[in-house]
């Protein structure tokens, strides 16, 4: 009879790459940080809510005090940038050991992000496209881990 072996080490591999898969930390942490950067160039720099669609319009008036004050202005488009600060403090948020949030931790800016909500409609929502790239990103994870 003849005996056939196996080399089995690869299992020991594959178990490995499973487990990292269950510790989702770092996989998680790393869609958390690019949906921040996606978000925060949809919000603060082209001014659209989650659906796509403009924030909304600065009134003459309100366009006037950011010219006098010497804050920069790009248009008539609500960016949700005056001063720098909301935009400054986005940023990925540990929840707990295994949820990230992305937000603002200053409360007087959460505020204003409510604010804007309230009025505006969703803005802090991820978008069809940000919701896409999030399972484009655990997709190449997930490859990335098994190669």
């Amino acid at each position: 009879m003849n005996q056939m072996t196996y080399d089995i080490s690869a299992l020991g591999d594959l178990e490995g790459k499973m487990l990292s898969l269950q510790q989702a930390d770092t996989l998680l942490r790393l869609v958390a940080d690019r949906s921040k950067n996606s978000m925060k160039d949809r919000i603060h720099t082209n001014g659209q809510k989650a659906d796509g669609s403009a924030i909304g319009t600065y009134s003459d008036k309100y366009l006037k005090f950011r010219q006098k004050n010497g804050f920069a202005t790009t248009g008539s488009d609500i960016k949700l940038v005056l001063t720098g600060q909301m935009e400054n403090d986005w940023k990925v948020i540990a929840i707990s050991d295994t949820e990230y949030g992305i937000g603002y931790d200053n409360k007087f800016n959460a505020d204003k992000a409510d604010w804007a909500e309230e009025r505006f409609g969703e803005i802090f929502k991820l978008t069809e496209s940000e919701y896409e790239e999030v399972k484009t990103i655990i997709d190449e994870y997930i490859k990335s881990t098994f190669e």
